[in-house]
Formats: structure tokens, C-alpha cells, sequence
């Protein structure tokens, strides 16, 4: 006889399963410090690309003046900025991000230690269950 509590148990971890496919259970397939590595090497080439988009952007807004007043001192002084800000961007993206990643990854071990508890509370009924018919 079937008990209303086994399948109560596994119709939720079927929906556990669909519902958070590929928040839980891709991310539990690496280490920490591996997933957050990889997320954060992504977010320094997506801010890369980003900024550099956005200079080419603006030396097309401002390329009339930019032509007009080339010195080489203004390009020195302009090139030391522009690598300042690049640098401070970059770490502060990637404090971010690191950030994000973690808490991500913390909240997916968190999903899969209430998975494995409900498999493990599933696991029981049946070991219960087989000792009841033996």
C-alpha cells in the first residue's frame, strides 16, 4: 500500500528538481572558489568590452575636437585618466560581482542541503516500509 506522506515526499522533490534545475544543481557541480573565479574572469571581459565600446562611442561624439587640439601632453594626460578610471571600474566591478557569485553560490548550498534532507526523510519511509513487510 502506498502511503500519502511517501508521495507527498517525492511529487515535492520532482518539483524542486523542475522548478530549480539550473539555479541548484548546475551551480553545486563546482567548487566555490572555481564558480566564482569563472564569473568573475566573464565580468572582466564583459566590463573590457563595455568600456571600450564606450570609448569608441565618445571619441565618435567628440572626434571635431578631439582632431582639432592633438598635443601630446593632452594626449598623455587623457590616456593616464582614461587608464585610471579603467583600473578603478574594473575593481569595482569586479567587487561586485564577487559579491553576487557568493551569495548565489551560498543560496544554491542552501537548496541543495534542503534537497538532500528531503531524499534522505524519503529514504526512510522506505527503509521503514521494508522493515514493516519483512
Amino acid at each position: 500500500m502506498l502511503k500519502k506522506e511517501k508521495i507527498r515526499l517525492m511529487t515535492d522533490l520532482a518539483i524542486y528538481e523542475k522548478k530549480y534545475e539550473n539555479d541548484v544543481f548546475k551551480i553545486n557541480k563546482y567548487y566555490k572558489s572555481d564558480y566564482i573565479f569563472w564569473h568573475m574572469m566573464l565580468a572582466f571581459i564583459r566590463f573590457t568590452v563595455c568600456f571600450l565600446i564606450c570609448l569608441m562611442l565618445y571619441v565618435i561624439f567628440k572626434s571635431d575636437s578631439f582632431f582639432y587640439d592633438i598635443n601630446v601632453n593632452g594626449i598623455m594626460a587623457m590616456f593616464t585618466k582614461l587608464i585610471f578610471h579603467y583600473i578603478a571600474g574594473v575593481i569595482v566591478y569586479l567587487m561586485i560581482s564577487a559579491a553576487v557569485y557568493s551569495a548565489r553560490y551560498k543560496r544554491a548550498r542552501k537548496g541543495m542541503l534542503f534537497y538532500a534532507t528531503k531524499l534522505k526523510r524519503l529514504a526512510r519511509r522506505y527503509n521503514y516500509q521494508d522493515k514493516e513487510n519483512t
